[in-house]
């Protein structure tokens, strides 16, 4: 089965990649803003009769590239496109998954109803922020949540010689993360606990490192602020560790994020959202995932 690949303005430059990838024709969405911050959308190629793919990460400007997206799946829809595909290398909002206080918008369950009510027929995610649901139990149609982490740790295992690593992860929900990482380097691991004191500043503890670490790789999925970062990194050196790493897939980059990524002596990220440290292209992980299934039949 062929796409035609819709690149929108948080990820055009993925969007190509996969087009070039899988041979696949590429069509521009046209963006600008209004004096008065409205957004105008058009997509400039024809996808009537066409299955096709929206790519668009809702990274670091999450209001402005969701409503993008919403337009140019309904639009799509509108002049004539079959089914819609869309992958969202990033998806913003899901932090909020649970009413923490009374009054709270839960906000992925709202982003979900958007991107459905868009009319968009399944999502293609890249390690979706997971606490207490996973992201079927979010969203009512097909999603598939692609994982940066194998790739992450083979370009470590690649590129970087340790002697004795330690893989850590920042709390109880990088587990899962970590785990994965195993998959292709063979090291001991802890697992810290993290309370957060407020947006941006957190509390990290734990146990007593394995005798003889010196050399750490933190292991986790986003890099906002960078706080729950810096406070694992100082909590590791109090232990003795010399040089810390960190592979993590999005890289958000928030505010103060530089200063708090000053503790560590090399980050690798993807390019989810576009940032400097990033070594692994998600457009690989869409091709990969493409290849083996039902998608190239």
């Amino acid at each position: 089965m062929s796409l035609k690949i819709i690149g929108c303005s948080g990820s055009f430059y993925t969007a190509k990649q996969i087009a070039s990838g899988l041979k696949m024709e590429y069509i521009p969405v046209q963006t600008r803003k209004f004096p008065d911050g409205e957004i105008y959308v058009r997509i400039e190629g024809c996808v009537e009769g066409d299955d096709v793919l929206i790519v668009q990460s809702l990274g670091r400007n999450p209001n402005d590239f969701l409503v993008e997206l919403i337009f140019t799946s309904k639009t799509a829809r509108e002049i004539g496109a079959n089914k819609i595909y869309a992958f969202l290398p990033y998806i913003a909002y899901a932090r909020q998954d649970a009413r923490f206080k009374e009054g709270e918008c839960i906000s992925i369950n709202v982003i979900a109803d958007l991107i459905e009510w868009a009319e968009i027929d399944e999502i293609i995610t890249v390690d979706f922020h997971m606490h207490r649901k996973s992201p079927e139990e979010i969203f009512s149609i097909p999603i598939h949540n692609l994982t940066a982490m194998e790739d992450l740790a083979e370009y470590v295992v690649n590129n970087y010689r340790f002697e004795k690593p330690l893989l850590v992860g920042p709390d109880e929900e990088s587990e899962q993360w970590v785990k994965t990482f195993l998959k292709k380097m063979n090291a001991p691991y802890i697992i810290l606990r993290k309370t957060r004191l407020g947006d941006e500043a957190v509390e990290v503890v734990g146990e007593e490192l394995p005798k003889g670490i010196r050399e750490a790789i933190v292991v986790d999925d986003i890099i906002s602020t960078g706080s729950t970062l810096r406070e694992t990194a100082l909590f590791l050196k109090k232990k003795g560790v010399k040089s810390i790493y960190a592979a993590v897939t999005h890289a958000l980059l928030a505010t103060s994020s530089q200063y708090n990524l000053s503790e560590y002596s090399g980050i690798i990220t993807t390019d989810s959202v576009v940032n400097p440290y990033a070594k692994i292209r998600v457009s690989d992980l869409f091709i990969k995932f493409y290849r083996r299934n039902k998608y190239d039949e």
